[in-house]
């Protein structure tokens, strides 16, 4: 009754832990990354086709499922599941580990606290993609617990055996994320026969099903059955690398695999609290310290106050070397997989930590257990310091998942902005950016989301909108042949293949420091441009716009059309300018103004003076000029060539912004 009663107390303690980390943002966070592709997939062929890796990991399908059935497209619903999977896994890990050390209930849940939110893997908000490795982590650890249980229910030996058989078959063929945590199970099965006679020989026997079905699956992975070694990495595989380098390539892993142990035990927690956090112009920093002490001074009372401290049933020195045994060999098994195709979460890139997963079960075991020896039990020192490190986890978290949000914010503010200039575009438009949107939404993934931006019910493989980042293309080195007609481009993900035309493109251009400019042959404002992206506006044709919307982005995933900005009076004032609707361009203005709005850019104030121009108002438009001039020097070029092209200029007025601007020198 005390154990249920501690346990029931554990499990809202982690609940509140795994809220703090992750759901402080839930609201404002979204889609990023391969999510958007997943989601595509569910739109346009269903939720049992989402999955597009491949033959060995079809069957992810089946961990990612509950989550569309859940969730569906709504990035909330997403989030809130994702939570719940981390507190559920959490959960299983902590009855894992009380299974194992019954006597050291404390110091298991403690471990089961640290895995839920472990600053080593920072990528939970990436919620359709990761929901797939979290559900299929809560199995692998199913089927241990059920393992154990199986020793120590005899009566009930086969249905434990066989459940734990069917978990472990689950995991392993849905995905090769945790098929090196399979190795520690004798080191499980040791721990858990601690009391056996025979203890070496029962281990081995006990081993002994589980071991025949993860060789089964290492040869059905490896391409004995089929035609597809690791077909995901295949072409970076560690015997691959082998054959090409000999002994270098052996050396290169060992380095690197030294390298990410280290980071993912000792360096990882350097993040956790740099001094850097210690600025007041940052007060989400400051919020998150807050936090930190919040989290560590509660832990430290419910440990001390509330859930009931364990006899020492087990000698203290006897449970360090299970634990040192057990959480150190977890971290070496658990980046096996990583290794194998030559992954290294100490590289560069956004998502490297992934491969950090599967080593959380042993990093936390191993942190823990350094902390029950090294703390004093009797002063509590070892709940201090094991609390101390839990806050400083969701501190990190929680300022990882604040990086989302404006992730998610930088999103929207584009795809809203591409709405407000082109409400509608031509079936098979390509948009051309520069660079990534964000940095969780890079390359092809802008190509499905805007599929959302723009929803259609058009078949799977025939996207209605695209997007490619031109720097990911092999334009900007056959810019002149494809000018000419001489070079089709394709750009292919997975069974979609999409051509590129001069007459299918549409350039745009972002930043964070003005708003979103959709470029043409003849634009003047190519400021702050690279200048190999300028030569991309030669590419747009605005004529793909249609100038009235079908239907507007789901409220459910992008929120409700943000209230109006300069930017919004920016986009539609352009949009106005493109089909010669002067009067509306002035209107907009206008309303601008009388919000007290002004642009984020002196060049955005062009299609206005184009208005004030077209419509004959010159001393407006002439005063305008002057003012963007003396605001920004660099407007001269672009305000010269705009006046150059009014067909009958007020001449005075012309010749005064030609001596202001020295325009022709």
């Amino acid at each position: 009754m005390i154990l249920k009663r501690a346990y029931s107390i554990f499990a809202f303690l982690l609940l509140a832990i795994v809220g703090l980390a992750y759901g402080l943002q839930i609201q404002r966070l979204g889609f990023y990354w391969d999510d958007w592709v997943f989601l595509y997939r569910y739109s346009r062929i269903g939720i049992l086709d989402t999955i597009w890796y491949g033959s060995t990991r079809q069957l992810a399908v089946f961990l990612q499922a509950p989550g569309f059935l859940f969730a569906a497209d709504s990035p909330l619903s997403w989030h809130i599941y994702m939570l719940l999977l981390r507190w559920g896994t959490a959960a299983i890990f902590a009855w894992v580990l009380g299974l194992l050390w019954p006597a050291r209930r404390n110091a298991t849940y403690l471990m089961a606290l640290l895995f839920a939110v472990h600053p080593a893997f920072t990528q939970n908000s990436i919620a359709v993609v990761y929901s797939v490795q979290i559900f299929g982590y809560g199995i692998f650890l199913l089927s241990l617990g059920w393992m154990i249980c199986s020793l120590q229910d005899p009566r009930r030996y086969w249905l434990f055996t066989i459940g734990a058989l069917l978990a472990q078959a689950f995991h392993l063929f849905s995905g090769e994320y945790y098929f090196g945590l399979e190795l520690i199970r004798p080191l499980v099965l040791w721990v858990a026969l601690r009391q056996s006679q025979g203890r070496l020989l029962k281990t081995a026997k006990f081993s002994g099903f589980y071991a025949a079905l993860l060789s089964f699956y290492l040869l059905w992975r490896f391409g004995l059955f089929t035609s597809g070694e690791f077909a995901t990495y295949s072409y970076k595989t560690l015997p691959l690398a082998y054959a090409k380098d000999g002994l270098d390539a052996v050396v290169y892993l060992i380095r690197y695999a030294i390298q990410d142990v280290i980071y993912l035990l000792v360096n990882v927690w350097q993040t956790t609290l740099s001094p850097a956090l210690i600025d007041f112009a940052q007060p989400y920093n400051l919020f998150s310290i807050f936090i930190v002490l919040i989290v560590s001074a509660g832990l430290y009372h419910v440990f001390i106050r509330i859930l009931p401290v364990q006899n020492e049933l087990t000698p203290p020195d006897h449970f360090f070397k299970e634990t040192f045994l057990l959480g150190f060999g977890a971290v070496l098994a658990g980046f096996v997989p990583g290794w194998f195709v030559m992954r290294f979460i100490v590289m560069p890139g956004n998502y490297g930590d992934r491969f950090a997963l599967p080593g959380l079960l042993g990093a936390s075991i191993l942190i823990i257990a350094l902390t029950e020896y090294l703390g004093n039990p009797l002063k509590n020192r070892n709940i201090l310091m094991a609390s101390i490190l839990i806050g400083l986890a969701v501190g990190q978290q929680i300022r990882v998942t604040n990086n989302y949000r404006w992730d998610w914010e930088r999103q929207t503010r584009t795809y809203w902005q591409t709405y407000w200039r082109a409400p509608a575009l031509q079936p098979g438009t390509i948009l051309v950016g520069g660079n990534a949107i964000s940095t969780t939404t890079i390359n092809y993934v802008g190509a499905f989301a805007y599929n959302f931006v723009y929803p259609s019910t058009e078949p799977y493989n025939q996207p209605p909108v695209w997007f490619v980042n031109y720097y990911k293309t092999t334009l900007p080195e056959n810019l002149q042949q494809f000018q000419q007609g001489e070079l089709e481009l394709i750009d292919r993900h997975s069974n979609i293949d999409i051509a590129l035309t001069r007459e299918n493109l549409l350039t745009i251009h972002y930043d964070t420091e003005a708003c979103l400019r959709l470029l043409e042959a003849d634009v003047f404002d190519l400021y702050n441009i690279d200048e190999e992206y300028r030569a991309a506006a030669a590419l747009s044709n605005p004529g793909l716009i249609l100038p009235d919307s079908v239907q507007t982005p789901p409220e459910h995933i992008f929120g409700a059309e943000p209230a109006a900005t300069w930017c919004y009076f920016y986009q539609k004032a352009d949009l106005a300018r493109q089909f010669g609707n002067w009067e509306r361009v002035l209107v907009l203005e206008q309303e601008a103004l009388n919000l007290g709005l002004e642009p984020r850019s002196d060049f955005e104030w062009l299609p206005f003076i184009e208005a004030h121009a077209r419509t004959g108002d010159w001393q407006t438009a002439l005063d305008f000029s002057l003012a963007a001039y003396q605001s920004t020097r660099k407007t001269a070029t672009a305000l010269c060539a705009l006046w150059s092209t009014f067909e009958n200029p007020n001449v005075e007025m012309h010749q005064v912004l030609v001596e202001k601007l020295s325009c022709g020198e």
